[in-house]
């Protein structure tokens, strides 16, 4: 990737980082699987009304959707529901940036270079060192399955963007988020009744910060950061998009202290200094404008 687009990748890692606090904002006042049932509904609607749906087979819309919205996102409310703490849940999610380029191997054929398998093994540990230091109350055993699956669904809709071969990447995720939303709201029936429902008109209009946290969820974070997030990973692939996600745990906690007033501990720092080793070693092509240089030992681009 460009330098230009690798800066993009990691603003919209930062609107990711800068999502957990606002969902952590937002749960508080709503049921979190009825949030993200909303999240996607305005996600969908009424942008569908005027964006031509993209010009890919039926089950990638379905397939997409279901991944990304009932896997990783309901995935991520209910791991909260069940006990885990924000911060840990950001750093969970994260390993989908290893699941994905072992997905896109196997599935799509994808080769990493050897830079990105160094990389990859680096960011790795640091990613290991935070979990270590990341133990303690907030890790419940249920917390900890459903945010592994969440981050196989990710990695799932990841490359179900580079398998279908779609290339609108804003219709993508608007007219996938039209099957999504749906599925999270019966999941949120199925679990907590009616209850949720009847409760969120007086929520929301008692709660300005639960309209805020959606409005973040649904604008910033799904339409414009998965709409740059999927060009990107149709454009290079996944596995050279993904390990940038590493850096959403990283804006996490450093939001989550500016918000919050929480700091990571020694174990953690040493973490997230790791990763950002392993990334700078996984970027491929390094080319500053105005030089012909390009970083020792990096493979060009196909």
């Amino acid at each position: 990737m460009k330098p230009s687009e690798w800066l993009l990748a990691a603003f919209v890692a930062a609107i990711w980082g800068l999502n957990f606090s606002f969902i952590k904002l937002g749960v508080a006042h709503i049921d979190p699987l009825l949030l993200a049932a909303l999240r996607f509904a305005l996600a969908a609607f009424p942008l569908l009304l005027w964006i031509a749906r993209p010009a890919i087979a039926w089950r990638w819309l379905i397939a997409y959707g279901l991944a990304f919205g009932v896997g990783t996102w309901g995935g991520v409310s209910w791991a909260l529901r069940a006990g885990l703490a924000p911060g840990l849940a950001a750093w969970l999610l994260q390993s989908s940036a290893f699941l994905t380029p072992l997905l896109a191997w196997l599935w799509l054929g994808e080769a990493l270079s050897r830079r990105q398998r160094q990389g990859a093994l680096v960011a790795g540990l640091g990613f290991v060192v935070v979990l270590l230091s990341s133990a303690g109350p907030g890790s419940t055993a249920l917390g900890l399955a459903l945010m592994l699956l969440a981050a196989a669904s990710l990695s799932l809709a990841n490359v179900i963007v580079r398998r279908s071969g779609a290339r609108a990447m804003l219709a993508l995720m608007v007219w996938s988020s039209l099957f999504a939303a749906p599925a999270l709201l019966a999941l949120a029936v199925a679990t907590q009744g009616l209850a949720p429902l009847q409760a969120l008109p007086a929520q929301l209009l008692s709660q300005p910060v639960a309209l805020l946290s959606l409005a973040f969820q649904v604008y910033p974070s799904t339409l414009f950061g998965y709409w740059v997030w999927n060009t990107l990973i149709a454009r290079h692939g996944a596995g050279t998009v993904a390990p940038v996600a590493l850096l959403v745990p990283v804006f996490a906690l450093a939001f989550s202290a500016l918000i919050f007033g929480t700091r990571p501990g020694p174990g953690q720092s040493l973490g997230m200094a790791l990763i950002g080793v392993g990334l700078v070693l996984a970027a491929t092509r390094w080319r500053w404008p105005g030089t012909a240089g390009r970083l020792a030992g990096a493979p060009p681009q196909p």
